[in-house]
């Protein structure tokens, strides 16, 4: 390329990638689909006699615990995040680990919380949004879980970081998103109630 050339070529802008962009709209498509939750949830609580319903009891303790869980898990995936940045692999795949078992240790927290539930989805409008929120936070958490697995599995197989970077932020904010909807979810049920 000639000097002529080079100035007449635009410089690239060091603004967002495409794929940067695609992942922010997908996480606000997602805050977008739990939206309507909340607020069904509200709706159906300022017009209820009684909220929760007799008999919809709820382990806090358990709540409390797997709240503590996840929270913990998005410290890890920052602390991965940074081994990544400095090049660490086998740090990044540690925390990577550590993430992965913390966000199943919640998975495996809800199923036994579902188990123990006296109330389902079809008993009463409080078992309806309980079990379409948790339920769609649920299948969230299950998903990343299974994203975290592939990332350790491309991180475990390329020569460079460099390769898997745009791949490992978007799933560390897909992460971190699903914790703070999830303490969105915890304050809402257990909480306020």
């Amino acid at each position: 390329m000639t000097l002529a050339e080079a100035k007449r070529t635009p410089a690239r802008s060091p603004g967002r990638t495409t794929g940067q962009f695609g992942v922010v709209v997908f996480l606000a498509s997602d805050v977008m689909l739990f939206a309507p939750f909340f607020a069904a949830y509200f709706l159906l609580r300022s017009t209820a006699e009684q909220w929760p319903p007799e008999g919809a009891e709820l382990d806090v303790a358990r709540a409390v615990a797997a709240t503590v869980v996840l929270v913990a898990s998005s410290f890890t995936l920052v602390a991965g995040d940074r081994a990544h940045e400095r090049g660490d692999g086998r740090s990044m795949r540690r925390w990577l680990i550590v993430t992965i078992a913390l966000g199943t240790g919640f998975l495996v927290n809800q199923f036994a919380e579902y188990a123990t539930l006296d109330f389902r989805a079809d008993d009463h409008p409080y078992g309806s949004v309980y079990w379409g929120l948790t339920g769609l936070h649920t299948a969230h958490v299950l998903g990343g879980v299974c994203a975290l697995g592939l990332l350790y599995v491309r991180a475990a197989r390329t020569r460079s970081l460099d390769e898997i970077t745009p791949w490992a932020r978007g799933i560390s904010l897909f992460w971190h998103l699903v914790d703070v909807v999830w303490v969105g979810v915890f304050l809402t049920i257990w909480v306020i109630r």
